[in-house]
């Protein structure tokens, strides 16, 4: 069958499994690049407010050792600033870690149990008085979790030998059963309507022969594209978060998500 990209690109799959010494940090750091520069074409949400805490050092950190304290001052400051802050979401793989804490300041928490994503990974959230205030976003995510450490990868190179797009993740096995989570998918801007479905379609098609029965992601700029693809929102952590230029000029916005699809 004919591939469904032009004559001479080419597909590249490594997968841990089959190949342990395959370059996969490597080519999670090419897609990744590849990614960012797709994200600059979104913007954020201006009633949203986005931290990031130091988390480098988790003995150490304010936001770790004192996560409601670290709230309280975050509000305040920004209360100082402009519109107040309404409502605050934490998205994080520290849920056991901050659980005591922000529940006893007010906060709700829901898990997120992803068998192949990140271990301890929930959502906190708090409604404080006002109306027509910001929401203010914390992220506090262990991107050095071994457990998302990629275990398999697609590039998608072009004639020229450059890199057209690609897909990267991990596969955990859990009671018997494997599962998957999907860290980046990207193609390069520009490339044939249809491409980068074609690219998802080829790594779920590797991830079935690997006998994956559920495979997970977050989004914040792609709900739209993996719904078409058959993916159900799991948890919505924040509607409207970010968004981009349709066509017309339309705007179009985007929820982060938590997403998943049975293979």
């Amino acid at each position: 069958m004919k591939p469904p990209w032009p004559t001479g690109w080419r597909l590249e799959v490594l997968d841990r499994q089959t190949d342990p010494s395959a370059p996969l940090d490597q080519a999670a750091a090419e897609i990744f690049g590849l990614f960012a520069e797709r994200e600059q074409a979104f913007g954020v949400n201006p009633r949203v407010v986005i931290d990031i805490p130091d988390i480098a050092d988790p003995a150490s950190s304010p936001f770790l050792t004192d996560p409601s304290g670290y709230l309280v001052r975050r509000v305040r400051a920004l209360d100082a600033e402009a519109a107040p802050i309404v409502r605050v979401v934490v998205l994080t793989t520290y849920s056991q870690r901050l659980r005591a804490a922000l529940l006893a300041a007010g906060y709700t928490h829901t898990p997120i149990d992803m068998p192949a994503g990140p271990d301890g990974t929930g959502m906190f959230a708090r409604t404080l008085p006002g109306q027509g205030g910001r929401t203010l976003y914390v992220e506090a995510v262990n991107e050095a979790d071994e457990k998302i450490r990629p275990s398999f990868a697609l590039r998608l190179w072009d004639g020229a030998g450059t890199l057209a797009g690609g897909a990267c993740g991990s596969v955990h096995t859990h009671a018997g059963v494997r599962f998957a989570w999907l860290a980046t998918l990207a193609v390069r801007a520009g490339l044939p309507a249809g491409t980068g479905t074609a690219l998802a379609e080829a790594m779920m098609s590797h991830l079935r022969q690997r006998q994956v029965h559920t495979l997970y992601l977050g989004t914040q700029t792609a709900d739209a594209f993996y719904r078409q693809l058959g993916f159900a929102t799991r948890l919505t952590v924040l509607p409207a978060l970010r968004h981009r230029q349709g066509a017309g000029g339309r705007r179009l916005t985007h929820d982060l998500v938590m997403m998943e699809k049975r293979l």
